[in-house]
């Protein structure tokens, strides 16, 4: 039985490998520490568990798909339903087991069936995204009008207790901007990641946000140094996302008139339409 089970693991851990990487009969009993016998046992018992093996001149690959489980139409239905629930519901590390768990189902199966998962998958995930975004929305926007403050909890489990402060859209995500009342500071977290909204207490008055949120592109995003008052929002391999909380706007904007093209100011609505104004002037002036 001990046997048995060595040559499963085998079998398994070859599999593993063969999924990555091409490899010679050597390179693998070597990197398994396994005897050729053993080798040829492993392959056909993969084989004949309905993997396909390919060998080309003397290296072996595996397949990632198998045609021992044929799944129906709901069937993947289901796997896509999944892995929306684990975007929407699961932090972020839980999401990727789930995901990692769901498509090693799909890799038994045929490569139809990963595909049509797929589809449905991010069919589901796109009608999703818009409706649960607009009903997040909604309700934060009710709640800021209303003027109360508020418990959120994002997918990490992290809490915040908060005052609401505003909205804005960039590159297809909309960004909730609120004041942390527990270290009194200003923050911003995309709305997808907000998985609860629970109403705390009415406050008299809601702070203005004043801060000016800006991008900045290419080069200037990598070698770009904080100025006062300014801090990171967000950060990615081609541009910055920067809050300036300088009282003078019309310093800031002469600032970042300089950065040409490789700037964009975001937020508030307000300071856009101002920067606007002072492009054209400045245009108007060139004529």
């Amino acid at each position: 039985m001990k046997k048995n089970m060595n040559s499963k693991n085998s079998a398994i851990k070859m599999l593993n490998l063969l999924l990555k990487n091409s490899m010679t009969k050597k390179q693998i009993c070597e990197t398994l520490s396994i005897k050729m016998p053993t080798f040829y046992k492993c392959i056909k018992k993969l084989k004949d568990v309905g993997f396909e093996i390919e060998k080309k001149g003397l290296y072996y690959s595996a397949s990632k798909f198998s045609a021992t489980i044929e799944y129906v139409p709901l069937e993947e239905s289901i796997f896509a339903y999944l892995l929306v629930l684990a975007d929407n519901m699961l932090p972020e590390k839980k999401n990727k087991l789930v995901k990692s768990a769901i498509f090693k189902m799909l890799y038994i199966s045929t490569k139809e069936a990963y595909e049509n998962t797929l589809e449905k998958y991010k069919l589901l995930k796109s009608y999703c995204y818009n409706n649960v975004y607009k009903e997040k929305i909604e309700l934060l926007q009710k709640y800021k009008d209303s003027k109360y403050s508020l418990k959120i909890t994002v997918r990490s489990g992290r809490e915040y207790v908060l005052t609401p402060l505003d909205f804005y859209w960039e590159n297809n995500k909309v960004y909730f901007y609120f004041m942390d009342n527990e270290i009194r500071k200003k923050k911003m977290i995309p709305v997808e990641k907000i998985v609860k909204i629970v109403p705390e207490a009415r406050i008299e008055k809601l702070p203005e946000a004043k801060e000016t949120i800006f991008e900045l592109y290419g080069r200037l995003a990598k070698i770009y140094v904080l100025k006062e008052n300014e801090r990171i929002i967000d950060s990615f391999s081609d541009r910055l996302v920067i809050a300036n909380g300088s009282c003078d706007k019309e310093i800031l904007f002469r600032r970042l008139l300089r950065y040409d093209e490789l700037c964009k100011i975001l937020f508030s609505s307000e300071d856009v339409i101002k920067f606007k104004k002072m492009i054209q002037k400045s245009l108007d002036n060139i004529k």
